[in-house]
């Protein structure tokens, strides 16, 4: 089977603000869903939803950037996840890079954000973990 590429421009420098925002944009989903659950359910099932919300919420991320290479807010914001090579990531990958967010989260993000700055792909924990890349899209 031949692995495709999706039709990525290379690594720049510019993609910390759009990963920002992409992300911010997930949240923002995420969340509204999330409380929209709680609501649902009612109070009395309130662990289990936590539960099931944080399963949800890594989920998320893990299917789309595994299917699309980007999630709702990547592809508003013009980024999406690839391989090195512009290839698309593994599941692996996704869940690699997805459940180091609970690193990169230290102090609002602050960790995943200093390691973009310093790192030449600008790539945060969860990415040099996967070996993936954060490029801009071609819509």
């Amino acid at each position: 089977m031949e692995t495709t590429k999706r039709g990525y421009a290379g690594t720049e420098g510019d993609v910390i603000l759009p990963r920002v925002a992409g992300f911010l944009i997930d949240h923002v989903l995420t969340v509204i869903l999330g409380v929209g659950l709680l609501f649902a359910m009612g109070p009395e099932t309130t662990a289990g939803v936590y539960f099931f919300g944080a399963v949800a919420y890594l989920g998320y991320f893990v299917a789309l950037e595994a299917a699309v290479g980007q999630t709702v807010g990547k592809y508003i914001a013009g980024v999406a996840v690839v391989n090195p090579d512009g290839t698309p990531i593994s599941v692996g990958q996704a869940l690699v890079r997805n459940v180091l967010r609970i690193v990169d989260g230290i102090l609002n993000y602050a960790v995943g954000l200093v390691v973009m700055l310093v790192t030449d792909d600008r790539q945060r924990i969860g990415d040099l973990a996967a070996g993936t890349r954060v490029v801009r899209s071609r819509r």
